[in-house]
């Protein structure tokens, strides 16, 4: 999943799945990296065939769905929100451990991928399972409106993540849960590809969380090798 994204990140993802790389431009600036992975994004979301491969095996994320759901805590009634939702694959498995009473907000900001979890919503009986079209800046999340947030192979490609982490601290209830989920970067072990879309690694990830007022609580091993996982908190009050 790659978006915004940011994330999503569900839909850069197909230049990945493809072995190939952004311009030498996008290498250096942020912002053209996030508008070429949109663009690529909204030319093959519409392929089922792309669609198929966000849910294929061998694909890390895909193939450790579930023990990165189990890491949510969820139970009937927590209200979700995944950030970067892509083919709503995470949204899927979050709607039906939250029920009935639970909600999860599946966000993107590719009109066809939002169109494609509505629809897959729809034809699984996933009532509680909403998708919501993204924006750049802002999650659109009402202030307190759910218990978990989830950012899943996405915010590599936050275009501006300053105000996307402001927008997630505001949805989070307190001692909310934000899990974040990224590529490993590390020179001479992550591949080209991955090297050239990932603007940076876990440090500065986990930095710019930290100083957007959340807390580390911990890193998850949970086997993954091209991933991490990190779990964020809201930084108490002084």
């Amino acid at each position: 999943m790659i978006r915004w994204n940011a994330g999503l990140a569900g839909l850069a993802v197909a230049v990945l799945l493809a072995g190939g790389t952004l311009p030498a431009a996008a290498q250096d600036h942020e912002h053209a990296i996030t508008d070429r992975a949109r663009q690529m994004n909204e030319s093959f979301a519409a392929d089922e065939e792309w669609i198929r491969r966000f849910e294929a095996e061998g694909r890390e994320i895909f193939d450790f769905r579930y023990a990165i759901v189990d890491q949510l805590g969820l139970r009937p009634g927590v209200d979700v929100a995944d950030i970067g939702a892509g083919s709503g694959l995470l949204s899927r498995l979050a709607a039906m451990r939250v029920a009935p009473d639970g909600v999860v907000h599946a966000i993107d900001i590719s009109p066809t991928m939002i169109d494609y979890i509505a629809q897959t919503a729809q034809s699984m009986g996933l009532e509680n399972l909403h998708a919501m079209l993204g924006e750049p800046d802002s999650p659109g999340l009402p202030p307190n409106s759910v218990d978990v947030v989830m950012v899943v192979a996405t915010y590599h490609h936050f275009e501006y993540p300053r105000e996307m982490l402001a927008g997630i601290k505001s949805a989070l209830r307190p001692d909310g849960l934000l899990v974040l989920v990224d590529n490993e970067r590390i020179e001479g072990v992550t591949p080209p590809g991955i090297l050239s879309m990932v603007r940076a690694g876990k440090g500065t990830f986990t930095d710019e969380v930290v100083n957007a007022g959340f807390e580390l609580i911990q890193e998850v091993d949970i086997g993954m090798h091209e991933h991490y996982m990190l779990k964020f908190r809201h930084r108490p009050m002084e």
